[in-house]
């Protein structure tokens, strides 16, 4: 059975938690896939998202680029290497999002999208 350790996986912009959270949204929104990886300790913590940015969970009226992004990343539940393909693709179709990361050991691997599950 294919896994995704069988797939070559896509990147997307990595930020650690005291980037501005000013600097991963427009990282997010220069990227083709509107994904933003939160990295610190080089361990994974969470995605930032385009979802996440028509959510309430993003601040109005102040000044973002005050701001760590940190707190404001979601703890997404990552895929795993093992994870089977069709496995992986029922997850981005529940999630409704364009990647999701995949992580071994806490250490973030990349993203995997439907163009890597054909």
């Amino acid at each position: 059975m294919t896994t995704l350790a069988d797939v070559t996986l896509q990147t997307v912009p990595v930020v650690d938690p005291q980037s501005s959270l000013a600097e991963a949204i427009e990282l997010l929104k220069a990227d083709p896939l509107q994904t933003v990886v939160l990295v610190g300790d080089e361990m994974y913590m969470g995605i930032l998202n385009a979802v996440m940015l028509e959510s309430s969970l993003i601040p109005t009226g102040v000044d973002l680029a005050t701001l760590q992004v940190g707190p404001y990343v979601r703890p997404t539940r990552p895929l795993h290497p093992d994870t089977t393909l069709e496995e992986a693709r029922a997850a981005l179709e529940r999630k409704g999002v364009l990647a999701l990361p995949v992580v071994a050991g806490n250490v973030y691997q990349g993203v995997v999208t439907h163009a890597e599950l054909g």
